[in-house]
């Protein structure tokens, strides 16, 4: 058996290199070794190789890169392993040795204590990476739709419906009405009224006035509490008053006058940080909004329960406290326990409360009522509070802080049943224990919090860490994030704009204007988000990112900080504002505009370098975008203008807004002469901002669009409005020629011929074309415009001459064609003849009426090449045609039609009309190689039909 194995074994090896041996050539020949032989070859091989020139070239390899490769080697080779470990841990424990025993023990549990650690964390990275991943392409795949301009089934399903109907004109939106939700239609009334906000606030930036953007933007946001509450805190920030007096009024000269635009751009924009007395003015307004907010819920509580309150006729601020403290801590006869009474009275509720809403005043006098009383109990903090409440930025010196203080540590932090509203007026009043932010039954609700959060702001140190700044206040509330004062997402509820006004309150405005913009809210608030934008930006509180810093997907950028306290936020308000006006810029360009027209407010942003001058660009293109977007007709005309019968010209939309979008009026071409519109174009802005030429940057670029996406008619518009009438008539010429040869291949050729036939939309747009073309010529021969004078090719020829030349004798092939399809072959023939392309009127000098004058018909050729590029490439068509009215005519002579008297005078007219189809045929030929050979058969056959 074992002698069997292993035999099977030898062949099984031998079968091994079968294949090699089937494959060496025969010339080679077998190499048969031992195992013995090839160790010895094996050890003769090695001992010839040159261990040492190998070492040298790695040692001077490893030297380039700074390693000494010989002490390396030394090294590894006096290094001894054997003492890697100590023998004593090796050592097994004994029995009766505990302590070793409880070491070992305790290290056994610390490893396997790191192990575990070790393996949760990375489950738990790998889990939130995979949950992250999800939630990323969720909200990526949300972005893309929105991008690309599809509609995402959110929340409020009627959102885009709503977006993609604002600005339509009213048939268009009754037919889009008749079919939607009652939530359409109230979206699309606010946006509306939004819409009017904007246009009412670009009418002011026209006319050199100001205008209070936020409070306009208050009243059209009348139904929604939160939002009002949004613009409300803006408001007090920006300190706009609700309105101006009109200009008619004696003191309210345009100098006079308020100026909002921009007002704050200097102070937020030209550091990374706003300016201090920024910081001041926000903390402030925030303040007053929450107290303004306060006292209307003190209103509505009291006025909800008026047999509680005992209101009675006094009008006093006080006096609607004392009532709203009487329906909120009064109970059957006795106030609730906690609230320290004076005098039966809880003076320290009251003047909380007064302090509260603002009325600091009111609770000083309050405090005055009881100051006997008060003194007694507390020495010094009627003093205290009448410095704080004096001091402008409500702040008490040092030594009172102080005392304060020290009242504060030693009694009421350690007292069981001290009155929380004294409690929290001390910590108020002297700023105490700001690291502390809450205080029990005083700041029960989020804006309760709020308000002592901001009142607490002290913005007298320069430094930021300080814990009552308003950058150190700024930290916390994005450590808490959104989730503290927003619905989580997935629960149901929708976004109140909570956030984004905790956002404002904190200076953070491009953060709020992302927030409620974010996604995932539904898009309920989207609109508001372009609109606090807006006035953002009017008020210059709007930082916009560059181009090298933006993204084309998230419209917040965060820059890290020089300083590396916080990021800098930015916002693509280019983009903002577009994915807001896209989807109903086609219905309504003019809305549309209107947006556009905010974006060079930021022109004068001074960092990053460039961000203004890329603010303008933005604006020109889309500007330049929704000219090519909006649909044509009287309703694009309205919008770059036109020009009327007579050669005068009436102004659009956009030459009248030019001074909004920092753009001048080009002297060459008088696209909008009125001198109002230059006055204010000189006028407005900041005089540093350079304006650009509205030819240059609107006019040409869109009509070079235009013409590219084959709207022909609107880029001729376009071209003539720049006073580029040279290229007008080239682009004619252009498009009559494409126009000829397009439709000559429609039908095909056969016995109907290529021209007399064409499709219903190809003779509406011949017959628009053919109309524009022969009005703009004729109103240029008149006024002498595209007649080409100093415009030269390149071989110095009069290339405007040719160009009008060309439409003319292209515009008589289009006539010609409509009479042929009419019927009309006499008046076809005509006109051709009349436009000298073909060599129909050439003379015999032989005498014989058959033969044809070759020298002219030759030369004839020869000037074909000096012919206009369209009249070349219709050279088929024209030729057919004329083909066809040749033969059209001598059918009608033969038939015996037409006004031929007598036999002699029809064998005449058959006569010229075969010189006429032989010259034909030899101008053919002759240009037989420009021409396919189904056209040159075609004028064969019907040379023969002629001559039978």
């Amino acid at each position: 058996m074992a002698s069997t194995d292993l035999s099977s074994i030898l062949s099984a090896s031998k079968d091994l290199t079968k294949h090699l041996l089937n494959s060496k050539p025969p010339d080679l020949p077998s190499v048969n070794l031992s195992l013995e032989q090839i160790e010895a070859q094996s050890r003769r091989l090695v001992s010839k190789h040159n261990a040492a020139g190998d070492v040298d070239k790695a040692n001077y390899l490893l030297a380039q890169a700074s390693v000494n490769g010989s002490a390396l080697s030394q090294s590894i080779a006096h290094l001894n392993a054997s003492t890697t470990f100590s023998s004593s841990s090796l050592q097994p424990l004994q029995d009766t040795d505990v302590s070793s025993f409880l070491r070992h023990a305790h290290e056994q549990n610390l490893i396997s204590t790191i192990e575990h650690g070790r393996k949760e964390t990375q489950e738990s990275f790998y889990r939130m990476l995979e949950d992250r991943t999800a939630r990323d392409w969720e909200v990526k795949k949300k972005r893309l739709f929105e991008q690309l301009g599809a509609s995402v089934p959110v929340a409020a399903s009627t959102t885009s419906l709503a977006a993609s109907t604002m600005g339509m004109s009213s048939s268009t939106m009754k037919k889009q009405l008749s079919s939607s939700a009652p939530l359409s239609l109230q979206m699309h009334t606010k946006m509306l009224a939004y819409d009017r906000t904007i246009v009412a606030l670009n009418s002011a930036r026209l006319g050199g006035t100001s205008f209070p953007i936020v409070h306009a933007l208050i009243d059209a946001a009348n139904n929604n509490n939160q939002i009002v509450f949004m613009f409300t805190v803006l408001a007090n920030i920006t300190q706009e008053p609700p309105s101006l007096p009109p200009l008619e009024h004696a003191s309210a000269h345009i100098l006079n006058s308020p100026v909002f635009e921009r007002k704050y751009a200097k102070a937020y924009l030209t550091s990374q940080t706003p300016a201090i007395s920024l910081r001041k003015q926000i903390a402030s307004g925030a303040r007053q909004a929450l107290e303004e907010q306060y006292l209307s819920i003190i209103q509505r509580t009291v006025h909800s329960h008026p047999s509680e309150a005992q209101l009675g006729g006094d009008p006093s601020t006080a006096n609607l406290v004392r009532a709203f403290c009487a329906v909120r801590f009064y109970r059957q006869g006795e106030w609730l326990s906690g609230l320290e009474l004076v005098k039966g009275t809880p003076v320290w509720a009251q003047v909380f409360f007064l302090v509260r809403v603002g009325e600091v005043s009111e609770a000083f006098q309050v405090l005055m009522r009881v100051k006997d009383a008060v003194d007694a109990r507390e020495p010094g903090f009627i003093d205290a509070f009448r410095i704080w409440a004096e001091s402008t930025e409500r702040s008490l010196p040092r030594s009172i802080r102080d005392q304060l203080a020290g009242v504060y540590n030693a009694h009421m932090l350690q007292a069981q049943t001290t009155d929380p509203f004294k409690l929290a007026l001390y910590k108020l009043v002297a700023r105490l224990d700001a690291g502390r932010r809450s205080i029990p039954n005083v700041t029960t609700t989020t804006e309760d919090w709020l308000w002592m959060q901001f009142a607490m702001v002290d913005e007298s140190s320069s430094d930021e860490n300080d814990e009552s700044s308003l950058a150190s206040l700024t930290k916390v509330l994005l450590a808490y994030g959104e989730r503290h004062f927003e619905p989580a997402i997935g629960t149901g509820g929708q976004k109140s704009g909570l956030w984004a006004s905790v956002l404002l309150m904190c200076g953070q405005f491009e953060r709020a204007v992302a927030s409620l913009w974010d996604h995932d809210s539904g898009g309920s608030l989207q609109v508001e988000a372009v609109h606090l934008a807006v006035a953002l930006a009017y008020h210059g509180l709007l930082r916009v990112s560059s181009k090298a810093e933006g993204s084309d997907v998230d419209i917040l950028t965060l820059s890290p900080s020089t300083t590396g306290v916080q990021h800098i936020p930015s916002l693509a308000l280019h983009t903002l504002i577009w994915r807001y006006i896209r989807q109903f810029v086609k219905m309504d360009a003019k809305e549309g505009l209107q947006y556009v027209y905010i974006l060079p407010l930021s022109a004068d942003q001074p960092s990053p370098p460039g961000v203004g001058r890329e603010q303008l660009e933005a604006a020109w293109e889309l500007v330049r975008r929704i000219i090519v977007m909006a649909n044509g007709g009287p309703m694009w005309e309205e919008l770059v203008g036109g020009v009327r019968g007579d050669g005068t010209r009436f102004p659009g939309v956009i030459p009248t807004h030019l001074p909004l979008l920092r753009l001048s009026l080009s002297s060459s071409s008088n696209t909008y002469p009125s001198p109002q519109a230059l006055s204010s174009s000189s006028s407005f802005g900041p005089p540093t901002l350079q304006t650009s030429d509205y030819k240059s940057q609107i006019l040409l670029p869109t009509a070079s669009s235009l013409l590219s996406n084959d709207r022909l008619t609107e880029a001729i518009k376009l071209y003539d409005l720049a006073g580029e009438y040279d290229t007008v008539v080239g682009c004619l010429a252009q498009a009559l020629g494409n126009l000829v040869t397009s439709g000559s291949t429609t039908s095909g050729l056969g016995a109907g011929g290529m021209t007399w036939s064409a499709t219903g939309d190809q003779q509406d747009r011949t017959k628009e074309l053919e109309k524009t073309a022969r009005e703009i010529l004729t109103l240029y021969e008149r006024l002498g415009r595209g007649t080409g004078f100093g415009v030269s090719g390149p071989s110095g020829s009069n290339t405007g001459g040719k160009d009008r030349d060309a439409c003319v004798k292209l515009l008589k092939i289009l006539e010609a064609s409509e009479r042929g399809r009419d019927g009309h072959v006499e008046r076809a023939l005509e006109i051709i003849e009349s436009t000298a392309l073909v060599p129909l009127d050439v003379a015999t000098t032989s005498g014989k009426e058959s033969e044809v004058d070759v020298m002219k018909v030759t030369k004839k050729a020869e000037e074909f090449t000096q012919q206009h590029e369209a009249l070349q490439r219709c050279l088929p068509v024209y030729l057919v045609l004329c083909m066809d009215a040749l033969t059209g005519v001598a059918s009608k002579i033969k038939s015996g039609g037409g006004v031929h008297a007598g036999e002699a005078q029809r064998h005449a007219t058959l006569a010229i009309l075969r010189k006429k189809s032989r010259a034909l045929m030899v101008y053919a030929g002759l240009l037989k190689y420009r021409m396919s050979p189904e056209v040159y058969g075609y004028l064969a056959r019907g040379d023969v039909e002629i001559a039978l």
